[in-house]
């Protein structure tokens, strides 16, 4: 309940500024403008992007990195995990899915052919 007061507050004005910073890409001319969003999905931002792109790991790995990052004990990693959308629900509304665990060549790959594609469908 707590977590929901402050990002009631917070996501709104974080929005906002996502939003100026992107006019002012646009300004400058950019072609493409990135945001890079942890919370994207959940705050939900969709409408201030033309794609989703998440980057996903399988459960076990997700607690590991947790653990080895935060120092929380396993129990505590799961929770955290419970809190959040599960891969299937990003899965489900992203346009372009990475997962961490791939070599980082691969990915790079799956980046350069997701700009391909997005070249070639908006001429």
């Amino acid at each position: 309940e707590r977590l929901k007061s402050l990002t009631d507050i917070v996501w709104p004005e974080i929005a906002q500024m996502a939003k100026q910073r992107v006019r002012e890409a646009d300004a400058q001319g950019k072609a493409v403008c990135v945001l890079d969003a942890a919370v994207l999905l959940e705050a939900g931002w969709q409408d201030m992007v033309h794609e989703v792109w998440t980057a996903i790991i399988p459960e076990e790995e997700a607690v590991r990195r947790i653990v080895a990052r935060d120092g929380l004990t396993e129990e505590a990693a799961r929770h955290r995990l419970q809190s959040q959308m599960t891969n299937r629900q990003r899965v489900e509304q992203s346009q372009v899915v990475l997962c961490t665990l791939w070599e980082p060549d691969i990915t790079r790959q799956q980046v350069s052919l997701g700009l391909l594609q997005h070249q070639e469908c908006s001429g």
